[in-house]
């Protein structure tokens, strides 16, 4: 079976110029009235891997959930820090209550 990219004599990593150049110079080298089957074969090539970058770009374009981790050892650092800043005295509580 022969993929949309040997149908338009590219390689996969061919930028989208690459693609309708390719395109257009198959369609001259296939003119529909004399190769329609060749043509229809170039046009659904063409057609296939143009939507395909589309796809593409919306997928880089669509709203993810951001995904994050927690380095462990960073967050008892500052789980330490956030206590050690929690700890007061029961003078230091009395003077600032009155």
């Amino acid at each position: 079976m022969t993929s949309h990219h040997e149908h338009l004599g590219i390689s996969p990593g061919a930028t989208p110029a690459e693609i309708k150049a390719a395109y257009h110079s198959k369609l001259r080298e296939f003119p529909a009235h004399t190769y329609p089957e060749e043509f229809k074969a170039i046009r659904g090539a063409y057609e296939a891997l143009r939507k395909g970058e589309t796809i593409q770009n919306e997928d880089f374009l669509k709203i993810r959930p951001l995904e994050a981790e927690l380095n462990p050892e960073i967050l008892k650092q500052v789980r330490e820090k956030a206590i050690a800043q929690l700890e007061v005295s029961l003078d230091d509580l009395i003077r600032a209550t009155f």
